[in-house]
């Protein structure tokens, strides 16, 4: 997978890179956020805590995904500035929440 910028500037007020990419994922489903947080702190040098992934938008039988995202200079400007819903968002334990939750309905028949 790989990232390419159309837009980045910097607000001093809130401390952050406003970013937006694009993300061409031929042979591959689309990103999932997590995945494209991560990438996106491997690429600036910061920790994932410092990354928010605010929008993902893969059009319907297309392989090309447009996103938006925050990286912060810091995980505690981070913490005061971003609504909690984005937060949630962002959060590791939503990773894997599926199979934690163990078979649909569906599966157990």
């Amino acid at each position: 997978m790989e990232i390419k910028e159309t837009s980045k500037t910097y607000n001093p007020v809130f401390k952050r890179r406003e970013l937006s990419f694009f993300i061409d994922h031929t042979s591959l489903g689309s990103p999932k956020l997590h995945e494209v947080r991560k990438a996106l702190a491997e690429k600036y040098g910061v920790g994932e805590e410092a990354v928010y992934v605010t929008k993902l938008d893969t059009r319907t039988g297309t392989n090309s995904t447009r996103g938006e995202a925050e990286v912060y200079d810091s995980p505690e400007t981070a913490m005061k500035v971003v609504p909690k819903h984005i937060q949630n968002r962002n959060a590791p334990s939503r990773r894997g929440k599926k199979e934690a939750k163990g078979p649909s309905p569906a599966e157990k028949k």
